[in-house]
């Protein structure tokens, strides 16, 4: 078990009680227009954490698998399976390899603010290739690489009694630890350069189709992008 895994073991119910605690699914308009009409599809859910993501997508009518790390926070997701039924499968899993998700099972893949939160990219998104369909779609979000990255920087964002970053070290890849609004989430997150998750895709069979940039709600989001999407389309076989 990784070290971010067991905080989020640790801290599931805490971390549940500030996401979706009421089980209502993804409020995000960004994440439906990327995803489009799934009706009638299958689609994994990867770090889907208590389900936020997959109950969304079984709402809009696709046939859902959600697959995480933490047995914590999948027993919230079960939990509310069971309360309001809406036929999502959830599995316990490593987004490193999705070793229980059988090749070429899946017409989409979503990870939604997780992606950043995953130690090694490459295997992650060459087990999300591997369960796809041949031009099946990939749709993820992740905190902005340009405007949160890991550094002292300038502060920008006093709101709420905290301070977010949004410049420095931009360069300097790997571990760090976040600026979060919520003092009881895991602070540790992945940093990589846009050109690292762009190349990576390709590597992998998944370029990129379209990205998206949505203007916050808060006074430095509406000056910088918080938050970048983009979805991506399996080569299809020569």
């Amino acid at each position: 078990m990784s070290n971010l895994t067991s905080e989020y073991e640790q801290l599931a119910d805490e971390y549940h009680g500030t996401v979706d605690p009421e089980g209502a699914g993804l409020e995000d308009p960004t994440f439906d227009g990327l995803v489009g009409d799934v009706r009638g599809q299958r689609v994994a859910a990867v770090a889907c954490g208590q389900g936020r993501d997959a109950r969304r997508l079984a709402d809009l009518g696709a046939e859902v698998v959600g697959i995480d790390a933490s047995e914590s926070l999948l027993a919230h997701a079960r939990r509310f399976e069971q309360e309001t039924p809406r036929g999502i499968e959830y599995v316990h899993g490593d987004a490193h390899d999705l070793r229980r998700l059988p090749d070429a099972s899946f017409d989409g893949v979503v990870c939604h603010m997780a992606l950043m939160d995953i130690p090694e990219l490459e295997p992650a998104l060459r087990s999300i290739a591997r369960i796809l369909v041949p031009g099946g779609w990939f749709v993820a979000s992740i905190v902005h690489p340009c405007y949160k990255p890991p550094a002292h920087g300038e502060l920008v964002d006093h709101v709420d009694g905290f301070t977010r970053r949004i410049t420095g070290r931009y360069f300097e890849e790997g571990p760090y630890n976040s600026v979060t609004r919520w003092a009881i989430l895991p602070r540790v997150s992945y940093h990589r350069t846009l050109s690292t998750y762009v190349n990576t895709l390709v590597a992998a069979g998944l370029p990129l189709t379209r990205m998206e940039e949505p203007v916050g709600d808060r006074p430095v989001w509406k000056e910088a992008a918080g938050i970048l999407y983009f979805r991506c389309e399996l080569r299809q076989p020569a």
